[in-house]
């Protein structure tokens, strides 16, 4: 069985660490674990994934701006998005949900929660 990725995008490596040693717990599963959007890309160049999980607030390019980019390369815009936040306003909900994102998970966020929408989205 060949192993689903899973790319994670976040500038805290705290938040790469833990979120990566949650995803290698479960068998069949690799985290694939960039900081920035930038190197998202680059990975994504390159190589495929089977799900995003992304944080919105980042500095240079933040979750959303990488949104748009993914969703604007007929390749990539296939790949179902989630994305993290800390933010719980309500128009950084609307805005994932204009952009198409599949579902937004509250930081801190609860492990089962995070490991079940893995599960309902990955292809």
């Amino acid at each position: 069985m060949e192993e689903k990725k899973i790319l994670v995008v976040d500038d805290s490596a705290v938040n790469l660490k833990l979120t990566g040693k949650i995803i290698k717990s479960q068998e069949g599963w690799k985290p694939i674990l960039v900081p920035s959007g930038q190197r998202a890309l680059k990975y994504l160049e390159e190589n495929q994934a089977n799900l995003i999980l992304l944080d919105v607030m980042m500095p240079e390019m933040d979750g959303f701006q990488l949104l748009q980019i993914l969703q604007g390369d007929e390749r990539l815009a296939k790949i179902p998005v989630v994305m993290l936040t800390g933010d719980e306003e309500a128009e950084t909900k609307e805005q994932g949900r204009q952009a198409g994102i599949k579902a937004m998970l509250h930081k801190p966020f609860d492990i089962s929660h995070l490991l079940n929408t893995i599960t309902k989205y990955m292809d």
